[in-house]
């Protein structure tokens, strides 16, 4: 595992996106790689060298010390774009355990303790971009351990941002909420989806804007003063987001009766 801590002194500014290896990091850091940023790529893997990033660190990205492995590098601006989504899963659809434990960590765990690890050893300006998920919204038995890590960032963003930007003023906190993006990853909730099911969803992830087009839309936010600000939300997202804060218990009504319609295990 590389540890370097070495805080980057080089007069380019310097970005630290996790999740580097995936569709969305790679494409964030070939941005801003052309715009000639230092980019330091973090991943949980063990590789050497990444077209994405101008340099390779390796993290597990678990406990509070590695948060603070990464804090160390002092970058000005940070993604915490590392995710993780329910590959595995039982023979019902249920939820696994390690599975629980994996996604609460990497989605919500992870990113939280680093903004605070961060926030304390800050000496100058750091704006951090926790990657979050328009499905935070919208709670969904397809997707149920997915949905509910991003909805733990989201609350963990919203409640703490103001917090530390009044107790730490060199750090900011944000929330970037994009949806599908085209290619293999936004077909992974289909695992629990029937025939039907997964039409519905072959129009979603078909019409998914690419991962470019979204790091330059996630780059003209980074630039603004919004704290928040989502990317191709479908109207369907905005009435269920609706009526899950409006009426749950019928929300949770809907959710079984989708999944009695769409699931692809023997329906009850």
């Amino acid at each position: 595992m590389n540890t370097d801590a070495t805080t980057h002194t080089s007069s380019r500014p310097t970005v630290l996106i996790t999740g580097i290896t995936g569709t969305l990091g790679q494409a964030l850091g070939k941005w801003y790689m052309d715009r000639d940023w230092t980019v330091i790529g973090v991943t949980r893997q063990t590789i050497d060298s990444l077209e994405a990033c101008s340099r390779i660190v390796s993290n597990p990205q678990i406990t509070a010390e590695d948060a603070r492995t990464l804090a160390e590098l002092a970058p000005d601006l940070v993604y915490l774009n590392a995710g993780a989504i329910e590959t595995d899963i039982g023979p019902g659809g249920e939820p696994l355990t390690e599975a629980l434990y994996t996604l609460t960590t990497v989605n919500y765990t992870f990113p939280a303790a680093f903004a605070l690890e961060a926030a304390k050893s800050a000496k100058k300006p750091m704006d951090i971009i926790c990657i979050g998920s328009i499905a935070d919204g919208s709670p969904s038995c397809f997707g149920p351990l997915y949905h509910a890590s991003k909805i733990a960032l989201h609350y963990f963003v919203q409640g703490t941002a103001p917090i530390l930007k009044h107790a730490h003023p060199h750090v900011t906190l944000r929330l970037y909420r994009p949806g599908a993006i085209f290619g293999p990853l936004s077909w992974a909730p289909v695992n629990r989806l029937n025939r039907r099911g997964h039409k519905i969803r072959a129009k979603r992830c078909e019409n998914a804007p690419r991962a470019d087009e979204v790091a330059a839309h996630i780059d003209a936010f980074r630039q603004s003063r919004r704290g928040i600000r989502k990317y191709d939300e479908p109207v369907s997202f905005r009435f269920l987001k609706l009526l899950f804060a409006l009426a749950p218990d019928l929300y949770y009504r809907l959710q079984h009766f989708a999944w009695r319609k769409t699931n692809r295990f023997v329906n009850s």
